[in-house]
């Protein structure tokens, strides 16, 4: 993984992104949703869908607020990737945190990605142990809202933690409506 970013954009406004490396991109909105232009094409995102495009060095993203009076907040990840096997490819993938409380939810996870993403909502003293797949793997952990123990670390809002060497992490929710975003990362051949 390359980027993380947690971003805001004002009502109505737009920013744009510069893709510096080969990469999956992953955009999740937290509040609101976000219009992506990509090459010409739109993407309209809502809370409870997950976008990945599949973008080469030096292309260009239009980001843009659709809601005239609110702040939108989104996430970001960039992750680096030497394959373009989906060259010009988009995923959308969607969630439901109401129905599936206190547990990750597997969001993504395909052997042809550098990646796997879960996500889940927490009440206070919940506990979930993620299982790695490959010892080799490296799992990115970054909270949304709340706080959480993480391998005896404590993490608050919007804290990152990146771990390594491990077949599987211990993760305790400190608060109610604690949110987190897992990465296990595959490394580069």
């Amino acid at each position: 993984m390359f980027l993380c970013n947690d971003e805001s954009i004002v009502g109505g406004k737009v920013t744009f992104f510069l893709c510096k490396e080969d990469s999956l991109q992953i955009f999740i909105p937290i509040t609101g949703g976000i219009d992506i232009v990509a090459n010409g094409k739109g993407f309209a995102l809502e809370t409870g869908q997950v976008q990945v495009l599949n973008m080469g060095k030096g292309e260009v993203l239009e980001i843009s607020n659709p809601y005239q009076n609110d702040v939108i907040n989104y996430m970001q990840f960039g992750i680096k990737t030497e394959m373009f096997l989906m060259r010009a490819s988009e995923m959308l993938f969607g969630f439901n945190f109401e129905k599936d409380q206190n547990q990750l939810l597997e969001i993504i996870s395909n052997p042809k990605l550098p990646f796997k993403l879960s996500m889940g909502i927490f009440a206070g003293r919940e506990e979930v142990i993620y299982k790695m797949q490959s010892l080799n793997h490296q799992f990115y952990a970054f909270i949304i809202d709340g706080a959480f123990e993480i391998e005896g670390r404590l993490m608050h809002p919007r804290d990152g933690l990146a771990l390594w060497d491990m077949e599987q992490v211990e993760l305790e929710a400190l608060s109610n409506n604690a949110i987190i975003v897992v990465l296990e990362l595959t490394p580069n051949p």
